[in-house]
């Protein structure tokens, strides 16, 4: 069938499934933008900055499992996007991001290579300057996209390929998702490690509840009584309120490197061993103890940390396999064995919980209240079914140990280490929860960053609540500036230069002027009262909520 570039581009974008289009156009756009209104299928929602437009489809991609489709402008629009897609590249969220270009023939002239710009933030990265080629390359774009090792595409589109007409077959991509298992010789060698383990550890990433779920990670951490940890886990991949859960591992703390180099059998599922900014000489496991870490991505496998046995599969999957081959094999003796571990494990996770209890009671005291009292609140108000994303940055450990997220697609946090993430990113989770509350809680400063998504809230009609986490500073600065100082064993700093907002940032002045509910809160009673009726409100709300933002 004959039909312009145009037409063919947002066919493809139908037969993909696609029903939001998040974007901010430009005149290289125009031709698109033109036949928009003949797909009434696809919504479009408008950004008024492009870090918005990839925060909407990181939150969507993760809520809903889908690949979303970012459309931005020319070189300069899709460099903001880039920003944040640098993230998306290490953490695999998968993502398709178009551009139109200048036309082909314009190369005297002058025009950008937007495909080679994007390429080192993109799985796949090419353009299309031939109508012919719309449906071939939208295809393998999606397929790219959706493959582990997943992650965001970049297609840019010539301004002649819109428009010149063409012979185009409308053919989809192949919705295969493999959840491959791990090969069973590969299992039973790292079940006779742990069966005979004293101090077995399993530490959990994202990629656990991406490719299989929960419940193997689950079932192997009784049988085997391990401790279970999160290492840039930022979903529910291991139920916080499992008396087996020890908490979240920042590699860059003493307690963290205490508790891998105390294990003799560290199990690694889905997550990257073990990534932190800073450098530390040495390796984290100790010398004697044995790693098996699991993945789906095969370049994360063995990438920093030697590895004893790499397992290459689904993590969830492989998980479950471990636990099958487990329960077959422990004897008595190491049952028995595993049995007290899981007391003791049990303990040290109830004492954790109460001291952040304790922690808590204290803030809900101080005034303004601390970030710990704050999610306190949190927990305490918001109704069951509540779905979070969590960019609180130096906040967002004390948001979690409160939220205790333990039901698979209630919580999601930022797991890239740009700021800015969670405005945008909490109107996509809204999209593919529009059922559900859903509540963004977003640091001050990353809240600044792309603080034009309110706009898109209001104009979209985007019930979400904020919560600005507003300690009138970059705090997670000031922390790092103390590790800093202590793994190249400096002298605390005795100040903190440049990581202070010393003029009020007001948030509720900004959601007013876009005709947004805002409250400004100071005191743990009103913030509950105010995040209560926001949230029955029913409305796009912001509540500024003044927390204590020292060290």
């Amino acid at each position: 069938m004959k039909m312009a570039g145009k037409h063919s581009l947002l066919k493809m974008f139908e037969a993909e499934g696609i029903r939001h289009m998040f974007g901010n156009p430009g005149t290289s756009e125009a031709p698109m933008m033109d036949i928009m209104p003949e797909y009434p299928g696809i919504q479009y929602y408008l950004v008024l900055q492009e870090g918005v437009a990839v925060g909407m489809a990181e939150g969507y991609a993760r809520a809903s499992g889908e690949v979303p489709l970012v459309s931005l402008h020319i070189d300069n629009g899709m460099a903001n996007g880039l920003s944040l897609m640098i993230d998306q590249k290490y953490s695999g969220t998968p993502m398709v991001l178009t551009a139109g270009n200048k036309d082909i023939r314009k190369m005297a002239a002058g025009r950008s290579d937007l495909a080679e710009m994007a390429r080192p933030f993109a799985k796949w990265s090419t353009e299309i300057t031939h109508a012919e080629q719309v449906p071939s390359v939208i295809r393998r774009a999606f397929q790219e996209a959706r493959t582990a090792p997943t992650g965001p595409v970049f297609v840019a589109v010539s301004a002649n390929a819109f428009d010149d007409v063409a012979d185009i077959d409308i053919l989809p991509s192949s919705r295969v998702r493999s959840l491959p298992a791990a090969d069973q010789n590969a299992v039973e060698e790292a079940c006779a490690l742990i069966a005979s383990a004293k101090r077995p550890i399993l530490i959990v990433g994202d990629r656990v509840s991406e490719y299989g779920g929960a419940s193997g990670a689950v079932r192997l951490a009784e049988l085997a009584g391990m401790r279970a940890y999160g290492h840039i886990s930022t979903a529910m991949n291991f139920p916080a309120s499992h008396p087996l859960w020890q908490g979240g591992l920042s590699m860059r703390t003493p307690e963290a490197v205490a508790a891998v180099r105390a294990a003799d059998v560290i199990v690694a599922a889905g997550c990257p061993v073990f990534e932190d900014f800073f450098y530390q000489p040495g390796q984290f496991i100790a010398a004697g103890s044995k790693l098996i870490h699991i993945d789906i991505n095969p370049g994360e496998i063995g990438k920093s940390e030697p590895t004893d046995i790499g397992i290459l599969g689904a993590p969830g999957v492989a998980l479950g396999q471990l636990a099958d081959h487990l329960s077959e094999t422990l004897s008595g003796s190491q049952i028995e064995a595993a049995k007290g571990r899981v007391e003791q494990a049990a303990q040290a996770s109830a004492a954790r919980k109460a001291a952040f209890e304790a922690l808590a009671a204290k803030g809900m005291k101080s005034s303004p209240m601390t970030a710990a009292a704050m999610g306190k609140v949190m927990a305490d108000t918001m109704p069951e079914d509540t779905v979070v994303f969590n960019d609180g940055v130096s906040s967002a450990g004390f948001v979690f140990e409160a939220l205790n997220p333990s039901q698979p697609g209630s919580y999601y946090g930022c797991r890239g280490q740009a700021i800015g993430w969670g405005v945008g990113a909490t109107l996509g989770v809204k999209l593919a929860n529009m059922d559900r509350p859903v509540v963004g809680v977003i640091g001050d400063g990353s809240a600044m960053m792309t603080i034009q998504g309110l706009y898109t809230a209001v104009n979209s009609n985007i019930p979400v609540v904020y919560v600005m986490c507003n300690n009138s500073s970059y705090r997670v600065l000031k922390v790092n500036m103390n590790h800093y100082h202590r793994l190249n064993k400096m002298p605390m700093p005795d100040h903190y230069f440049g990581f202070d907002f010393p003029a009020e940032i007001d948030f509720v002045a900004q959601a007013n002027a876009y005709g947004m509910r805002g409250e400004r809160v100071t005191r743990p009673d009103d913030f509950a009262k105010a995040l209560d009726g926001a949230i029955k409100s029913g409305e796009p709300a912001v509540i500024d909520v003044v927390i204590d933002g020292s060290l």
